[in-house]
């Protein structure tokens, strides 16, 4: 009788301690791991937002990967893509939010962007539409913007002042700056821009009226005469020396910040690379939106990441992504982000919150860019855009130094962008 007692107390201890382990193994939360190319300065700062959405609920954990580099980011995904071993999400530069979708790696999100998982019909009309654009394919949704930039000016106002000259707001007034800066004796160009300012050509041309790529990807005009205009305007103010591409020097932050042009089209993020020289040489440096031209409509071209989900994510994991994406588009989420990296708010909120206009009086340097976000757009995804870009620029650097026509050089890449369109 006692081996009996014995026994069946045995077998209670069993089956409470199962029922306790299966009680504990269902709530353990599930886990979303998401992989990133965010080093130094910028892993800190998204490490700190994945511990706050992990700290902010228990259903789910977000663990965060550095995989090194984008370009090694993309080799891991495309190599756990046939080995079958994804993660959840990762984080997507413009071509690769393209190419995965097309590759079937990624899914749309639009079933999930929920209220339920905290993508309210709010959040979405607080985010700028022009981040939107560049993931959004065929109708449906393939990120979310992250990290995102614009394009501005960066103006050494001591040159400017040295000629009495305002901050140039059209390309006709850069012009005129070069000009300006001849007459007075002064060694330094009007402009300056990185190397394959493809950016820039396409930013002028639609701003002179071209469409560029139809956003439903059904036409393209990149040979159009608005499009040459642009190209040939740019060669010529080249060859009169008004205005130069950093060349040798690899970027244009450095031949800035020692005054050799008096304007300067950069990103915004590259913001930490430009004031050190600047700061170092002395010079009053103040930041403008980019100038115009013809008689078209400010614009700038958004760039950076964003943010994707992999089709072999269970309906769970997807679920936590999009809370987790949602989470850190909040209001202070995004302006705290933009504050600790040099990126930009993504909402209208965040740009309205009282972090990101505190920021702006200790770095006033941001707020051209913050004035460009609510006309800024992103370029237009297709596949086999990377391949169009590495082209464009070479071609753009065909006509700047080898004199090759500006016609010729942009009818070979409509073409190609044709035979990528299939049109």
């Amino acid at each position: 009788m006692k081996k009996i007692k014995v026994l069946l107390a045995a077998l209670l201890v069993f089956s409470f301690s199962n029922v306790f382990t299966s009680f504990a193994n269902a709530q353990e939360p599930v886990e979303i791991t998401f992989w990133h190319a965010m080093n130094g300065p910028h892993q800190e700062a998204l490490t700190k937002l994945v511990e706050a959405f992990n700290q902010s609920q228990d259903q789910y954990k977000v663990v965060e990967q550095n995989q090194g580099d984008y370009a090694s980011l993309q080799q891991s995904i495309i190599a756990s893509g046939v080995s079958k071993d994804l993660p959840v999400m990762a984080q997507l530069t413009a071509s690769t939010v393209v190419d995965f979708k097309d590759q079937g790696l990624t899914l749309p999100l639009d079933d999930y962007l929920t209220d339920e998982n905290g993508f309210t019909q709010e959040l979405r009309e607080d985010i700028y539409e022009g981040f939107m654009t560049g993931v959004t394919m065929d109708g449906q949704i393939y990120g979310l913007p992250f990290s995102k930039s614009v394009r501005m000016m960066y103006v050494n106002q001591d040159l400017l002042d040295e000629v009495g000259a305002e901050i140039p707001t059209t390309w006709e007034e850069v012009l005129e700056l070069g000009k300006a800066l001849d007459e007075a004796g002064i060694d330094a160009q009007a402009m300056g821009l990185e190397n394959g300012p493809s950016m820039e050509l396409e930013t002028m041309a639609r701003q002179n009226g071209a469409t560029w790529i139809a956003e439903d990807i059904s036409a393209t005009d990149i040979a159009s005469d608005q499009s040459v205009e642009t190209l040939q305007f740019l060669k010529d103010l080249i060859n009169e020396d008004h205005a130069r591409i950093a060349g040798e020097d690899g970027y244009m932050s450095g031949p800035f910040s020692q005054g050799a042009t008096a304007l300067y089209i950069g990103s915004s993020a590259g913001l930490p690379h430009v004031l050190p020289g600047v700061e170092e040489s002395g010079m009053n440096m103040v930041t403008a939106e980019l100038p115009v031209y013809g008689e078209g409509e400010p614009l700038t071209l958004f760039a950076g990441n964003d943010l994707g989900i992999f089709a072999s994510a269970s309906d769970e994991e997807i679920a936590g992504a999009i809370q987790f994406m949602s989470f850190i588009l909040q209001t202070e989420n995004t302006a705290q982000w933009a504050t600790e990296t040099g990126y930009l708010p993504i909402t209208k909120s965040g740009v309205e919150s009282d972090i990101w206009q505190e920021y702006l009086t200790e770095v006033p340097y941001a707020e051209a860019a913050t004035k460009e976000l609510k006309y800024g757009r992103s370029q237009v995804p297709y596949v086999g855009s990377s391949e169009v870009f590495t082209e464009l620029n070479t071609a753009i650097e065909n006509v700047f130094i080898n004199d090759s026509d500006p016609m010729t050089e942009l009818q070979n890449i409509e073409d190609l962008v044709k035979g990528h369109l299939g049109l």
